[in-house]
């Protein structure tokens, strides 16, 4: 198989709006890539800007629904095997997240408020369970 067979979605939206400067400008970009994937799911809604998000999901039936608001946050998920489940929601100024989730069946909540915010998490194995607020 091709490395581009492999790749089943790449998908890159940039949203851009005036609001009322051109020195207002809002940018938001979220990038969604799915590799030797089979019923995937991400959900991203931004609103604010100057937001980063960007999903890899490899593997079956991962799921992934984040959330900004806010500026400059930056959110990096990767999710590689069967069933994982990530809930992300920023909201503030330039908080950032990297979540890695491997196996099957785990499950992490997390939730950043305020500004400056920061946190890396590595999730592997089976049925692992992780909820975690930050705020400042």
């Amino acid at each position: 198989m091709t490395f581009i067979k492999q790749l089943l979605v790449a998908t890159a939206v940039i949203l851009i709006s005036f609001s009322g400067k051109a020195d207002e400008l809002s940018v938001a970009l979220a990038g969604l890539l799915e590799r030797q994937s089979l019923a995937n799911h991400a959900e991203i809604a931004q609103l604010g800007s100057f937001n980063l998000t960007s999903v890899a999901q490899a593997g079956e039936q991962n799921y992934a629904y984040l959330v900004q608001f806010g500026l400059e946050n930056t959110l990096t998920i990767e999710q590689q095997g069967f069933n994982n489940s990530v809930t992300a929601e920023q909201s503030g100024r330039s908080n950032s997240a990297t979540i890695l989730q491997v196996g099957q069946s785990n499950v992490i909540q997390l939730q950043q408020l305020g500004d400056g915010n920061s946190i890396t998490i590595q999730q592997t194995g089976a049925a692992a369970e992780m909820s975690i607020t930050q705020f400042k």
